[in-house]
């Protein structure tokens, strides 16, 4: 069942690759919970400038040592992951808009070396790497909500280790 319904989604005509000649905007919305991280990408469509085109989705299960991380630590960390996890359909994109659902990241993300964690440190680091720009959107209209609340299933293979 699983597999047909991934099957169904790949290949619906809903589903858009990216358009890299246009200017208009690209989201990456991500959502972070204690299961997960979910992320999407979308694309405003160029003809109907009011609607955005579904382009990619993923998500990632944390581990059990991730899953008991702080929240703003979750969140951080989530951002860096699906960055790091879509990063090669988003290179060379000049209006990529980045949605997260917790307003601290930005804060997190212009004093990094307020917090005196190394790790976290590196983690902003590699989210600098990236040239977009921050955006807030309430938690109950952000969505990424369901892809970071799947739990395991018994045929998920764990996450490749990235340096």
């Amino acid at each position: 069942m699983q597999e047909h319904l991934k099957h169904v989604i790949v290949t619906s005509p809903a589903i858009r690759p990216i358009y890299y000649d246009s200017d208009t905007t690209v989201y990456l919305s991500v959502d972070t919970s204690y299961i997960a991280i979910g992320y999407d990408i979308t694309q405003d469509d160029p003809d109907k400038p009011k609607v955005c085109r579904p382009s990619r989705f993923g998500s990632m299960l944390l581990n059990p040592c991730e899953a008991k991380y702080s929240q703003p630590k979750l969140e951080l960390y989530g951002l860096f992951r699906s960055l790091r996890a879509a990063r090669l359909w988003i290179i060379g994109i000049c209006n990529l808009v980045v949605k997260v659902d917790a307003k601290y990241i930005k804060g997190m993300l212009n004093n990094p070396d307020i917090q005196p964690n190394a790790t976290i440190n590196c983690w902003i680091a590699g989210i600098l790497l990236f040239n977009f720009m921050l955006k807030h959107v309430p938690g109950a209209s952000h969505a990424p909500d369901g892809l970071s609340r799947h739990p395991a299933q018994p045929d998920n293979e764990p996450e490749p280790i990235d340096d």
